[in-house]
């Protein structure tokens, strides 16, 4: 698995991240950044199993996750997560 970090107002995003044929095979996220109910991270995560590896696909789902789901995250953002995943990606 490679790693990415990506610092944000409210702390650092850290990803893990395995690709296998140009797609997100597995993919952890974690960090000290808010996010609550904590179990969205884990809802995240599997919204992007099997997307492709390009940064506008990827910032799509998480966007559509973010409208489609009720919970707070204070200062982080999908953009801020995409920065995160691509960093693992590219590393």
């Amino acid at each position: 698995m490679k790693e990415g970090m990506h610092k944000v107002r409210s702390g650092l995003i850290r990803v893990l991240v395995r690709v296998r044929d140009n797609r997100i095979e597995d993919i952890i996220i974690s960090g000290d950044f808010i996010l609550t109910p904590e179990y969205y991270i884990d809802e995240m995560e599997k919204s992007l199993l099997g997307v492709r590896v390009d940064r506008e696909e990827i910032l799509k789902i998480l966007k559509k996750f973010y409208e489609e789901n009720d919970f707070q995250s204070p200062e982080t953002y999908p953009e801020d997560f995409t920065d995160a995943i691509m960093k693992a990606i590219n590393a």
